[in-house]
C-alpha cells in the first residue's frame, strides 16, 4: 500500500478519544504513531465502558495501527524518553489541561526549539483563554454546555445526550484535518505549525447550521419541514420525510387523505410547518396501523424519503450494508469477533492486519526504546524500576 503519511512519526501524548482518534487516522494513513501512555492501566480510553483485559470498544477503535510505549512521566527518565521522542517526531498531539504539559518540557515552545518543523496539535476542553480553561471537559459535559442536548429532547421536553461520543469523534476528525493541512504546508514551505483546538470549538462548528437557525429565529428554530419525524409503526419505528410538495402530495394519497393536499393549513411548506402539530396528530395513528416493512415498500414506490430505525444488530444483517461492505468483521484477541466500519479512503479492516489492530499497554515498549538506542539491559532496568511497562502476553 502506498499510503500518504508513510515515513512520518507521530507522538501521541493524548488520552481519551478526541486526540487518540486523530492519531489513529494518521496511523491508518501510514504514519508510525507511538502511543505514549501511562504505566499500569494505560490511556483512560481503556476504561471507557465494558473492558476485557486492557481493551474496550473505544480503545480498540482509537488506537488501531499504533505502537504502545508505556512510560511513567512522574520519573525523570520517563520524561527524558518522552522529550527524545518529541525531538524526533514529525507530529505531536497532546490533550493535557492548559499549561500542565509545560512541567515536562513538552509544550510547543520548548519542543519547537529542538524540532522547529514539528506539527504540534494541542486539544483542550474549553480552549486556551477564558474563565474555564482549567476545567476538565468530556463529551457529555460538552454536549450539555454547547447546546446539543437542548436541541435533542425527548417527548417530555427533557434534553437528551446523544448516546455516543459524537463530540470527541468530531474533534478528532477536525484535528486530523488541521494536522493534515499543516503537514502539506510543511512539505511545501518547510515550516512547522502550532494547532490549538478544543472540544468547545469542534462542538460549535459541528452544529454550526443549528446555531445559525437559532440566531436567525431568535432561539425558536422551527423544523426543517413537515411532515418530518420518527413514527411508531405496528412493529417498530421508522423515519419519514415528506416535506417537499410532490412528496407530501404522494404521501397524502398513500394515506388515503387526498383532501389534505388542498387543505388551506397544508397547501405549502411554510403552512405545514406552522400547523405541524395538527398534521402530525393526524398522521401518527395511521402509521401505527402497519408494520415497518409494509410502509417501507409503499414509500419506496412513491419516492418518499424514509428509513427503518435499525439497531446495530439489524445493520449486521442488512443487505445494503453487506453489499456496500460498510462493515467488516475482525478477530480481536480479547474482544473476539468484532465489527469495524470502513473508514472512507482507507484500506478495509481485516483480521491480522496491523491497521485493524489496537496494541496492548506497553506492547512495543522494548521495540521503541531499542530504536532510541537503549540496550536490552537498560530496558530491563527501566521496567524493574517502574519507569516503563512491558506487555507480556498471558
Amino acid at each position: 500500500m502506498d499510503l500518504p503519511f508513510e515515513g512520518l512519526t507521530v507522538l501521541d501524548l493524548s488520552q481519551g478519544i478526541a486526540g487518540p482518534y486523530c492519531c489513529m487516522l494518521l496511523a491508518r494513513n501510514g504514519a508510525d504513531v507511538i502511543k505514549l501512555e501511562p504505566t499500569g492501566s494505560g490511556c483512560w480510553s481503556r476504561q471507557l465502558g465494558k473492558s476485557v483485559g486492557d481493551q474496550t470498544a473505544h480503545s480498540v477503535v482509537a488506537h488501531r495501527a499504533k505502537r504502545s510505549l508505556a512510560v511513567d512521566l512522574k520519573s525523570d527518565e520517563g520524561v527524558k524518553i518522552a522529550q527524545t521522542l518529541a525531538g524526533r517526531a514529525d507530529v505531536l498531539v497532546q490533550n493535557y489541561r492548559v499549561g500542565k504539559i509545560d512541567r515536562f518540557g513538552l509544550d510547543h515552545a520548548t519542543v519547537a526549539k529542538v524540532n522547529p518543523t514539528i506539527v504540534y496539535a494541542s486539544v483542550s476542553g474549553f480552549g486556551t483563554f477564558g474563565p474555564r480553561i482549567g476545567q476538565p471537559a468530556t463529551d457529555s459535559v460538552m454536549q450539555a454546555y454547547t447546546g446539543i442536548m437542548s436541541i435533542n429532547r425527548d417527548d417530555r421536553g427533557m434534553p437528551q445526550r446523544i448516546n455516543m461520543l459524537a463530540i470527541d469523534i468530531a474533534t478528532g476528525l477536525y484535528t486530523f484535518q488541521a494536522v493534515s493541512a499543516a503537514l502539506y504546508k510543511r512539505a511545501t514551505k518547510g515550516t512547522g505549525s502550532l494547532i490549538e483546538t478544543s472540544l468547545l470549538e469542534a462542538s460549535l462548528v459541528f452544529q454550526e447550521a443549528a446555531m445559525i437557525d437559532s440566531a436567525v429565529q431568535q432561539g425558536r428554530a422551527e423544523p426543517i419541514g413537515m411532515p418530518v419525524g420518527t413514527f411508531k409503526t405496528a412493529d417498530g419505528y421508522m423515519s419519514i420525510n415528506a416535506r417537499r410538495q410532490t412528496q407530501f402530495e404522494a404521501f397524502c394519497r398513500l394515506l388515503g387523505h387526498e383532501e389534505w393536499i388542498t387543505d388551506p393549513r397544508f397547501t405549502d411548506a411554510r403552512k405545514r410547518v406552522a400547523n405541524g402539530d395538527v398534521l402530525m396528530t393526524m398522521i401518527i395513528p395511521l402509521i401505527e396501523k402497519k408494520p415497518t416493512a409494509a410502509w417501507c415498500g409503499s414509500l419506496t414506490e412513491i419516492d418518499v424519503l424514509h428509513a427503518p430505525v435499525h439497531t446495530h444488530h439489524d445493520l449486521f444483517e442488512d443487505e445494503q450494508v453487506k453489499a456496500a461492505q460498510a462493515i467488516h468483521w475482525v478477530d480481536d484477541d480479547l474482544l473476539g469477533r468484532i465489527p469495524m466500519g470502513s473508514i472512507p479512503g482507507q484500506p478495509a479492516p481485516k483480521t491480522g492486519d496491523r491497521f485493524s489492530r489496537s496494541p496492548h499497554v506497553g506492547e512495543h515498549s522494548r521495540e521503541i526504546l531499542g530504536e532510541l538506542g537503549y540496550g536490552a539491559g537498560q530496558i530491563d532496568e527501566l521496567a524493574k524500576a517502574g519507569v516503563i511497562d512491558i506487555y507480556r502476553p498471558g
